[in-house]
């Protein structure tokens, strides 16, 4: 599913708030269970905050764009900035899925559909059985939505956005419970013919007085983290890490005793000759200087009594890495 990176990355369709106060509206949980929110494509944030809010529930938001994550991050109480498909999060942990996924195709296939397929792997996927899924897609895909979603799920709603927001936007909200069982073969077919033929849908503010709870967590998010580690974390890992003692330790000591002075002082290309050949560098400070020297070959076309003359001059080209506890540093220096 990388290859749905650039669509999610630049597909970036946030649920208008009116919508989305409607939909906090339908959202409900029993008082004192502990429910588990994930949105694998947040953007900012705003969407799930409030439907967090709805249910009492402990946010988690996944976000592709590095922008939109650092916003979602002051507004739900865990976010990763990821492919979905990449983040490391314990299966099958979350009771309420809310899904507004790039509105794409890839190849044959809507993009939201298969976003709704991994998501929903009764194995791998995120979303509890019994879990509540409220997925917000363009009205024309739910006719390629609907063999998985009556496959998948139960209870199922739809609504579609009020009148001031559906002229422009086009979209429903599928609300539905995640079946634990293949449903019976009548039951199947009914339902995926139904999702294939509404044309006369509500819209979400339609008075009908049904609500969608999602149940208790079944077990607890013990992973929640991008399968990449960010720079911050990895300069936070190697602030508390004990990599430089043990590097000083394993480094080889020189002594500086009964050495003479230099007859001259060290030009720079000196120092550099030295310090790739190893007699000069190691552990300086909280610094480790390491170096290496290696041939390049130029080559140049000169003019002759024949014509034209290809001409090759080896030089040697030494370069410093500077090793520090915030990453490490190239010092390219010229020819010796």
């Amino acid at each position: 599913m990388a290859r749905l990176a650039s669509l999610a990355k630049a597909g970036y369709y946030p649920t208008p708030l009116a919508e989305v106060e409607l939909i906090c509206g339908r959202l409900q949980s029993r008082k004192g269970s502990r429910i588990n929110a994930l949105d694998p494509c947040c953007g900012e944030g705003i969407a799930l905050q409030k439907m967090a809010g709805a249910l009492d529930a402990e946010s988690f938001g996944i976000e592709l764009e590095e922008g939109r994550a650092s916003a979602a991050s002051d507004k739900l109480h865990n976010v990763i900035c990821s492919d979905f498909e990449d983040a490391v999060v314990t299966p099958l942990s979350f009771s309420f899925l809310y899904l507004n996924p790039p509105y794409e195709y890839f190849g044959s296939e809507r993009a939201e559909v298969v976003f709704l397929k991994e998501l929903t792997d009764s194995r791998k996927g995120r979303l509890q059985v019994g879990g509540l899924l409220g997925f917000c897609i363009p009205v024309s895909t739910l006719q390629d939505a609907a063999t998985l979603l009556a496959s998948r799920f139960q209870g199922i709603c739809v609504y579609r956005f009020t009148k001031e927001n559906y002229a422009a936007y086009k979209q429903v909200v599928v609300f539905g419970y995640r079946r634990g069982a293949r449903p019976d073969p009548d039951v199947f077919k009914s339902t995926c013919d139904w999702l294939k033929c509404l044309d006369d849908i509500p819209e979400l503010d339609a008075g009908d007085g049904i609500a969608f709870t999602a149940p208790p967590a079944r077990k607890d998010v013990v992973t929640f983290k991008p399968a990449v580690a960010s720079r911050q974390e990895i300069t936070e890992a190697s602030d508390s890490s004990t990599l430089w003692t043990r590097a000083q330790e394993c480094l080889p000591r020189t002594s500086a005793h009964g050495m003479k002075p230099l007859v001259l002082p060290l030009k720079d290309a000196h120092i550099a000759v030295a310090i790739a050949a190893g007699a000069v560098g190691g552990v300086m400070g909280d610094h480790i200087l390491v170096g290496k020297s290696e041939k390049v070959v130029d080559v140049s076309i000169i003019p002759d009594e024949k014509g034209m003359k290809e001409v090759q001059t080896e030089r040697v080209v030494t370069t410093v890495r500077v090793f520090a506890q915030d990453g490490y540093h190239n010092l390219e220096g010229g020819a010796c």
